[in-house]
């Protein structure tokens, strides 16, 4: 799914759903005015919104349960949030530094170690597959960052009357609706307590995604191996590794042309390598080569590349091999059963040296430099063999290091909890870091005004005001500079996924 369809299929239905809002409006409105009372469902254009006082009364008890320890807890996140101010908009500053080319190397800072601040555009860095894990995440962020600030609203007594979440397009969020005249009457220590805790509840958000990704191999351990070898959990429909010898969702990879696969990693790796290197040949007992060459039904010149007349790309078709018997003859061309030759040929070789004395290298040949000959060990099932561009294999698979014990588990179970929190880790730093900026309709607007009340006393009292204005505009176009050349990178550049 490109952006254009993105932008094509949300349109759709949220044109149907103010349509069919309108004509309701008009035809039914008492009905339909009870409708909407009763379920707190408001339709607007291109937004969908949800409210309710339902929540009420269960934040009021957690949020009166232990006030003291809640007003300490939310003390230590005022702090933090404003100890964040200035590391955030260094950060800002720092991207936009590198963005608009001014500075592409900072001191002591490599490639890897760059903190990236990417929008996030569904169907642009957002693959079509994972539009659940980003629409699933950033609700979840935004509701426990609005948790955040309902139940320390309540622990400094001031009252929560709604909770709501709302879908504007294709970007979903939650609120929390606070009394403004009760709160302007509290101290300024505890307006901020209240205006840094969905940011403290973001940061806490991070630690626990990521203490939950570190602890999946321990906590799945009793029904998932990790580590020991790459289990496959989901297969392209239709793509060149499927059939009735292909890949499955489930599979377990052994080995990759003869070398030992423990990680999704070393399997890259693998596919990289066989890319980059020339054919990887087989070290074929000759007694069994012997019996092939005398099954065979195909000779060729040693100058033939096609030596197999019915030469096709499926696991069981006869390939053709060079076979290098001794070091100083020339290799001589066999069309051979590519699964007859490599059974039991567990060592691969590109030159004769390569094998022991009692067999013979047989390396694969092919008229394209990009077509190479795979084998893939697996467990508990025959070997998956391949003939083709070693990438698309890998581009037509997704593989965990999570494999089930036992087969009624799904494959995939581990893999979505880790790319959830890896999402999640992602999304909340984000909302942490944006919100502590003194920028128009983010938390840091309202932050930065009560430590200014709380900073500057005395004779500086005069210059609040000034300080807030001003920090407020750098705020605000720090933010909208870095997310507008953000968006124009994405767009224009086509930047692949965030997560990966």
């Amino acid at each position: 799914m490109n952006i254009s369809n993105c932008i094509l299929y949300p349109g759709i239905v949220y044109s149907v759903l103010y349509l069919v809002d309108s004509a309701a409006r008009h035809y039914l409105p008492r009905k339909y005015a009870r409708f909407l009372r009763a379920t707190g469902i408001e339709i607007g254009l291109f937004q969908v919104k949800w409210f309710t006082e339902r929540f009420n009364r269960s934040l009021l008890r957690f949020g009166r349960l232990c006030p003291g320890l809640l007003s300490s807890w939310f003390l230590v996140g005022a702090i933090t949030a404003s100890l964040l101010i200035p590391v955030a908009i260094y950060i800002l500053v720092k991207n936009l530094i590198r963005e608009i080319g001014w500075n592409q190397n900072f001191p002591g800072e490599s490639k890897s170690d760059e903190l990236v601040i990417q929008p996030v555009l569904p169907g642009v860095n957002i693959p079509n597959s994972e539009l659940g894990y980003y629409f699933v995440s950033l609700l979840l962020c935004s509701v426990y960052h609005e948790l955040g600030h309902a139940v320390s609203a309540i622990s400094e007594n001031v009252r929560v009357l709604g909770f709501g979440v709302f879908v504007l397009f294709l970007i979903p969020a939650a609120y929390v609706d606070l009394p403004t005249d009760q709160l302007v009457t509290k101290s300024n220590l505890q307006k901020l307590r209240v205006f840094s805790a969905g940011v403290w509840h973001n940061i806490i958000l991070v630690g626990w995604s990521y203490v939950l990704i570190a602890s999946c191999p321990f906590l799945f351990s009793p029904v998932y191996t990790y580590g020991e070898h790459p289990c496959v959990i989901q297969v392209t429909a239709n793509s060149s590794v499927t059939g009735p010898s292909g890949l499955k969702a489930g599979d377990v990879i052994i080995e990759m042309l003869g070398a030992q696969v423990t990680n999704r990693s070393q399997f890259r790796d693998n596919i990289l390598t066989s890319i980059q290197s020339s054919s990887q040949g087989f070290c074929v007992n000759k007694n069994h080569l012997e019996q092939l060459l005398h099954d065979s039904r195909h000779e060729g010149k040693s100058d033939d590349l096609n030596c197999c007349s019915d030469h096709s790309n499926t696991a069981a078709a006869s390939l053709c091999f060079h076979i290098h018997k001794e070091l100083t003859e020339e290799p001589e061309p066999a069309c051979l059963g590519a699964r007859s030759l490599v059974t039991g040929a567990k060592t691969t070789c590109s030159r004769m040296t390569e094998c022991p004395a009692s067999s013979v290298c047989a390396v694969p040949v092919f008229s394209a430099n990009i077509t190479k000959f795979i084998q893939i060990s697996r467990k508990n099932d025959k070997d998956f063999l391949y003939v083709g561009n070693p990438a698309l294999i890998y581009t037509s698979i997704q593989l965990s290091d999570f494999c089930p014990r036992y087969q009624f588990l799904p494959a995939s179970l581990p893999e979505i909890l880790t790319k959830l929190c890896s999402y999640m880790m992602s999304f909340s730093g984000a909302l942490a870091l944006l919100n502590v900026v003194p920028s128009l309709l983010l938390d840091g607007q309202h932050m930065i005004v009560v430590l200014l009340d709380i900073l500057l006393v005395g004779r500086f009292e005069v210059y609040r005001k000034h300080f807030q204005i001003v920090l407020t505009i750098i705020g605000t176009l720090l933010v909208v500079i870095n997310i507008g050349i953000g968006f124009y990178r994405v767009t224009v550049s086509g930047t692949p996924n965030i997560l990966q």
